[in-house]
This record gives structure tokens, sequence and C-alpha cells, in this order.
């Protein structure tokens, strides 16, 4: 790629963007506890969040269909950081509820990203594309987590809500930075003008039950969903389990999340070779069964380095899953102006899990034993590998006509 290309110059965009958002996510637990919330709130804030994004991302994704992929992205930006500057000031629990369901549906911003990368590259170099994102994420979860983690520390004796708010602000502007950096980086794709102008936004539900006419895209989002259910039954959980059985506070939880984005981000650079040698369906097959053999043999010993060592494999896996599964879906498109609500569908169903996910976790974590989430989540792992290799004929067909019609 050059350096006039829409996804190098994306890369730089999409980074800052995700440090903004990852800065949140070790501290959003604190500034529940600080509105007089408990361990339960907690999970039904990350719930609702997710809940706007189940909501939005269809229609954020047709919205870049219609008025193009660059100034959807700046929008998404922005809007979230005027939301993250809500949750800084928000005085009450029942308005933070409020105020993260917005910021959900501000999330728009992987469906559009994914689109452009679809729009950008051939189907030969889609995965490596696609690896951009996670590449971003996983380099935005170390930098931002890690600063989190690190900006927390100074409000511990601070003035509740206030200091715990302070990553919140910081997060807005560096969305506004993203957002600037946007205007000047950022490249629209070439693809049909007319086509554009005659797409229609169709709403969430409507642009779901749309796309899932397709056999190959309902299996995608099924799997999809499958998998990330799993995923977030454990990360729901982990941080009561690192504190449980570690004595880990939001610092250290923050620092994990920071290391092992960074092992993400080095195994997504190889993404494009590995495809190519592999292929996205095996890619994405092996990435499972690493991530289901990861979790479900880490609770077995509490020594830390064997946490690090069986959620190192989990983490390599998930490096594998994520660009495949964008690329393999990109491609199931019936045509350019469809893509961005295709892959805001995707990433509904991701959202989706995300509201039921730690709701589950939890339950099982404190009624059954604290290493049952993983459990749970490896064992589903491995039915959903086992589903992606008998689905994985169907898919690799790319029967999309009847989405389109």
């Amino acid at each position: 790629m050059n350096t006039k290309s829409p996804v190098l110059r994306l890369f730089p965009v999409l980074l800052v963007n995700l440090i903004g958002f990852a800065i949140s996510i070790p501290v959003l637990p604190a500034l529940a506890y600080a509105l007089d919330g408990t361990a339960t709130d907690v999970g039904f804030l990350y719930a609702i969040q997710a809940l706007g994004q189940l909501l939005m991302a269809p229609i954020w994704g047709a919205i870049s269909d219609r008025f193009g992929r660059k100034r959807t992205l700046i929008a998404t930006f922005l809007t979230a950081a005027v939301f993250e500057v809500m949750t800084a000031l928000t005085p009450a629990l029942w308005l933070l509820y409020i105020v993260r369901f917005l910021v959900g549906m501000c999330a728009g911003n992987v469906a559009t990203a994914s689109a452009l990368i679809a729009d950008s590259t051939d189907p030969q170099s889609r995965s490596k594309g696609m690896a951009v994102i996670g590449i971003s994420f996983g380099i935005g979860f170390t930098i931002g987590a890690g600063l989190g983690a690190w900006i927390s520390t100074f409000g511990a004796s601070g003035p509740g809500p206030l200091a715990t708010g302070l990553p919140f602000a910081i997060g807005a502007c560096i969305y506004v930075i993203a957002a600037i950096m946007g205007v000047f980086l950022l490249i629209e794709p070439t693809r049909d003008a007319a086509a554009r102008r005659e797409n229609r936004v169709k709403t969430g539900l409507a642009s779901i039950a749309h796309h899932l006419k397709s056999r190959p895209v309902a299996l995608m989002c099924g799997i999809f969903f499958s998998y990330s259910l799993a995923i977030t039954i454990m990360e729901g959980t982990f941080f009561v389990y690192a504190n449980e059985i570690y004595g880990w506070e939001q610092k250290q939880v923050g620092m994990s999340f920071a290391a092992f984005g960074l092992l993400m981000a080095l195994v997504q650079g190889g993404i494009g070779r590995i495809s190519k040698k592999i292929g996205d369906r095996r890619m994405v097959g092996i990435g499972v069964l690493l991530v289901g053999v990861g979790l479900t043999v880490t609770p077995f010993n509490h020594a830390l380095w064997f946490l690090f060592v069986f959620l190192g494999l989990a983490t390599v896996g998930r490096a594998l899953v994520h660009p495949g599964i964008l690329s393999m879906t990109s491609s199931l498109s019936p045509d350019p102006s469809q893509t961005g609500a295709l892959m805001g569908v995707l990433q509904s169903f991701a959202s989706l899990s995300r509201v039921v996910g730690p709701a589950i976790g939890g339950l099982i974590f404190v009624h059954i034993s604290h290493g049952a989430p993983f459990w749970l989540s490896g064992v589903l792992l491995l039915v959903t590998g086992a589903w992606w290799w008998k689905a994985g004929r169907v898919l690799m067909a790319r029967d999309s006509a009847s989405v389109g019609r």
C-alpha cells in the first residue's frame, strides 16, 4: 500500500480513535462505584452501551453507504466525544445509564472502517487490510488501557465522580483529535456515485432482516455471535476474577489489557502472509480453536505465569479470527453500495453478545465458581469451531445474490 492508500491513511486515524475508546475501559467500574453503584450496575452499564451499538451499527453502516465513509467516521468520532464529556460530568447513576447508551449509539467506527477497507482492497489482499482494524485495536488498547489505568491512580483520593471522570474527558479530547486527523488524512474510496445516491438508509431491524435473507450472511452472523458471546462471557468477569484470585485493582487489569493488546497487534502484523498461506477459512478455524483451548485451561492453575501463557494463547487466536471474519463477510456483499450496511449488521451481532454475555458470566461466576465463565466460554468456542468447519463450504460459496433482492 502506498501513501495514497485509503487503508494506510485510515490506520493512524483509527488508532487515535481507539486509544480514546480504550481509556475508559478500566475506569468505568470505578465511576459506577463512585456514583454508589454495585457490581451488578457495572455489568448492566456495559450491556446498555452494547444495546445502543446493536441498534445503531447497521444504521451507521448504511449512512456510510449513502453519504460516504469519511464523513461518517468523522461524525462517529465527534458524537462519541460529546457523550464522553457528558460521562465525565454525570452526577447520578441513572443518568450514567442514559449517557452510556448514547455512547453505544455512536459506535459506528468499526463497521464504517471495515466498509472503507472492503472498498479499497481486492479479495486477495482484504484480510491484510482488515488486519489494520485489529492492529489499531491492539495498539490502541495497549496505549489507551494503560493510560486509563495510569490516569485513574490520580483520582484514587480525589473527589469521587469528578476525579473518576477524568479519563473520560481525556478520551473525548482524543476523539476530537481523531476527527481532525480524519479531515486531513482520510480519502473517500472510489465507488459508484449513482448507487450511493440510490441507497436508502434502512432502520436497524430492517437492515438486519434484509441481509439475513442470504444464507451465507446468516451463517456468518450466527457464528460471529456465538464467538463474540464466548469472549464477552469471559471478559465481563475478568476484572472480578483477577481481583479475587490475584488481588488486582483497575491499574493491574488495565496494564494486562495493554500487554495482551500489544501481543494481538504483533500477531496481526503478519496476517497478510498467514491468510495467503492457509486461507481465511482455515485461519479463522485455527484461531477459534486456540481461543477455546486457552480459555478452557486458564482457570486450572492460579499461577500468574499460567494466566499469561494461556490467555496469551487465546489472544493469538483472537488476532487470527477477527480480520478473517471481516474479510469473508465483506466478500458476501452483493455490491459496494451495501457493504457498510452489511458490516454494520455483523457488528450488531457482536453488540448483542455484549448485551447478554457479561450478565451470563456474572451469574455463573457468583453461583457456580470463579472459573465457570472461562469453562463455559471455552466449550462454546469449541462448539463454534465445529460449526465453522461444517458451515465453511456454504460460506465460501458466497451465495449472496439474495441479499440484494
